[in-house]
């Protein structure tokens, strides 16, 4: 998806600065860009100053990226900023190439950053950093989160940075699209549920902050108006903590007649969404909503804190299906302490559900990121390059369990969970009815088909470590 808080830091350094920086934003995905091209990249822009926004399983190329930046030239300042940074903090500082992590939002930061580099200041004066001084690692005081979002959009001149339609390309958070192309919005940042597997908070924060309805259809309009975009994609954490609030925009989208196409792929809570908000979104254009549900099991349900009422779930499910808007579920397996059999209960939650996809992640400890710069970055401190694996804290690592049965049996549960699901007659049938590309449908189908059959027969081989799962 386009980075929106990278153009979110550009948009406010244009804003402080006018032309006085010349930007560039290098989004590695676009290209499946190689470390030659990326290098090459790097090269030819020469840059004073790099920014590198991360999530934590991205922590392996961002070593690589920093070395590069510094190989070219060992005078570029190296900022991290995003999920990674808020995580990880001063153990980022460990690999000499990279000089500050961001604590939080970057907008004002950056700015502020600027500004002394500008006046030969010293950094300690900027809220919320880790920086290099003297070899020692100095943290700064928190940065309060931004008070008033209205005071913050991306501009033009940041959107134009990014070939937006190049992002219609490739695989997006929503699936397929309906349009041609979308374009990704923020209507509001941090959450104030404490689900403890969840890293917005260290980001965003732990309160809800909204723009007010008038400024998100300000921004929706503008982006219909200057690019023809038709399909919106909304990223906040819980979109629908203020219900009044999320009402009024679909009234004011409804009103201003735009016929938009919206998605929800960042996912919404299901048990504070009730039938009236469901009937606005579709009237507003909402042909997509994901669901964060996690799992089925109460006892895990209060473990985690997400405290969603699963009954109360199922129902909210069924209605949003009933009024024509495809419905996806988020799931994880894999918590500590969890069992198979309350796997199960999860897999089957959503089997029987009236969810047309169904997303099976594996449950990731955020506290492992530490333990892994811990135990890699200070056994390699003074490295000017960096060759270290970050594997066990990706989506797909293949070793990773913290549950009460193996990492292969876990994997074979997660398989099981795509093969109850997605081959399943009824839902086969509905979904080819319900989605807006058929073609398109049927083709995704083959290939989901196709992974998992492929997946299922590879690990009956006899050799195959992972082979035969006990569950049943």
């Amino acid at each position: 998806m386009p980075p929106l808080e990278l153009l979110y830091i550009a948009s406010s350094v244009i804003k402080t600065f006018g032309n006085r920086y010349h930007l560039k934003i290098l989004d590695t995905g676009i290209g499946n860009l190689s470390l030659t091209e990326i290098e090459e990249a790097l090269e030819v822009f020469s840059p004073g100053i790099v920014c590198l926004n991360a999530l934590v399983w991205e922590a392996n190329l961002v070593h690589k990226i920093a070395a590069l930046s510094k190989k070219a030239n060992k005078d570029t300042i190296i900022l991290i900023q995003g999920e990674l940074a808020s995580l990880a903090k001063e153990y980022l500082l460990q690999d000499e190439n990279i000089d500050c992590a961001i604590i939080g939002e970057g907008e004002i930061t950056v700015v502020e950053f600027l500004k002394a580099i500008e006046k030969n200041e010293d950094f300690s004066k900027i809220n919320g950093i880790i920086y290099r001084k003297n070899k020692n690692i100095v943290s700064t005081s928190p940065r309060a989160y931004i008070g008033d979002l209205d005071d913050f959009s991306i501009s033009f001149s940041a959107w134009d940075l990014i070939d937006i339609k190049e992002y219609a390309r490739y695989s997006n958070w929503n699936g397929s699209l309906k349009e041609r192309f979308y374009i990704p919005i923020l209507t509001s940042r941090g959450c104030p549920f404490h689900c403890t597997f969840c890293a917005v908070r260290d980001v965003f924060g732990k309160g809800f902050r909204a723009r007010s309805p008038e400024n998100v259809l300000a921004e929706i309009k503008s982006l219909h108006r200057n690019y023809q975009v038709k399909e919106i994609h909304i990223f906040d954490a819980v979109f629908n903590y203020d219900k009044k609030r999320a009402k009024k925009i679909c009234q004011l989208i409804i009103a201003s007649g735009m016929n938009l196409s919206l998605a929800f792929p960042h996912g919404i809570r299901a048990d504070i969404m009730d039938e009236e908000l469901i009937n606005l979104l579709k009237e507003a254009g909402t042909y997509k909503l994901t669901y964060g549900i996690e799992t089925a099991t109460p006892r895990l349900q209060r473990m985690i804190k997400k405290n969603l009422k699963i009954n109360e779930a199922g129902d909210i499910i069924k209605k949003t299906a009933q009024a024509g808007i495809i419905v996806a579920g988020y799931f994880m397996l894999g918590f500590p302490t969890e069992t198979a059999y309350e796997m199960m209960q999860t897999i089957n939650f959503a089997v029987n559900s009236d969810l047309d996809l169904a997303y099976f992640f594996k449950m990731t400890l955020y506290s492992d990121v530490i333990t892994v710069y811990q135990s890699q970055l200070e056994a390699k401190r003074g490295k000017t390059e960096f060759l270290y694996r970050f594997e066990d804290i990706g989506y797909y690592s293949k070793k990773r369990s913290y549950a009460e049965i193996s990492p292969s049996e876990l994997n074979g549960l997660i398989l099981k969970a795509q093969q109850k699901f997605y081959l399943n007659l009824k839902r086969i049938i509905r979904g080819f009815f319900r989605f807006p590309h058929r073609i398109l449908f049927l083709r995704n189908l083959l290939n989901a088909s196709g992974l998992i059959l492929q997946s299922y027969l590879i690990r009956q081989l006899p050799d195959s470590p992972s082979a035969r799962p006990s569950i049943k």
